[in-house]
């Protein structure tokens, strides 16, 4: 991998943790990042800090950080975000993100796969922005292959698919996902021992559908 130009990855990840951002970082550099945040008040002109205090990003680390601090800026910087974003992904990752396995509410998470997802919502988003539309739908389909658990995903990619091949094919692609395995409660225990329910897959799904439905003329609904 080549090197990383100028600039200080160190500062620039406290600075992002301190605007609000989860990722890892040094907390001795907090108070740096805290003057950074008094002396540069415009929530913008930080992020551009965070892309500043990068350099010239070729490390996992780095990209990571100029990727998400771009997809925060917003429509306006959509290429910058999807450039960073593309390059990011075809790194091994950064090793400081969190990779473990956890049990998130009856469900079992993979973190290194879900924080590849995250990049690859935050790629589609900005795709979307630029009218890249059969990109972004396939980025989604990956991140819903990776966290297939995130109905989110699913109801983002068929809103693409609405777009681009009609409302038929998009309803036909939610009513699919009803055959998921996630698509049935999940019962489990909290920390407290309280058994408890979770359903938020199938919600989120059947809110899509209904509102999806609702886009379509009666006679065509077959939920």
């Amino acid at each position: 991998m080549q090197k990383d130009s100028w600039g200080d990855a160190d500062l620039a990840a406290a600075l992002f943790a301190r605007l609000g951002a989860q990722v890892p970082h040094d907390i001795l550099r907090e108070g740096e990042a805290d003057e950074l945040i008094r002396r540069i008040p415009d929530r913008e002109q930080c992020l551009l800090k965070v892309v500043e205090l990068c350099g010239e990003p070729a490390s996992p680390r780095r990209l990571y950080l100029v990727a998400l601090a771009y997809s925060w800026l917003g429509k306006d910087y959509a290429a910058q975000a999807a450039r960073y974003a593309e390059a990011y992904l075809h790194t091994a990752g950064w090793d400081a993100l969190p990779s473990d396995v956890r049990d998130e509410d009856g469900i079992i998470v993979h973190h290194a796969m879900s924080q590849r997802a995250a990049v690859l919502v935050n790629l589609a988003n900005a795709q979307e922005s630029l009218g890249q539309e059969e990109k972004a739908l396939f980025h989604f389909m990956e991140a819903y292959r990776l966290e297939p658990y995130n109905a989110m995903d699913a109801i983002r990619a068929a809103d693409l698919i609405c777009k681009l091949r009609g409302r038929r094919e998009a309803l036909d692609f939610l009513k699919q996902q009803k055959l998921s395995p996630y698509y049935e409660p999940t019962v489990y225990r909290d920390r407290f021992g309280k058994m408890c329910r979770n359903d938020l897959f199938q919600q989120m799904l059947n809110a899509a559908l209904l509102k999806m439905s609702g886009r379509m003329k009666p006679r065509e609904v077959n939920l």
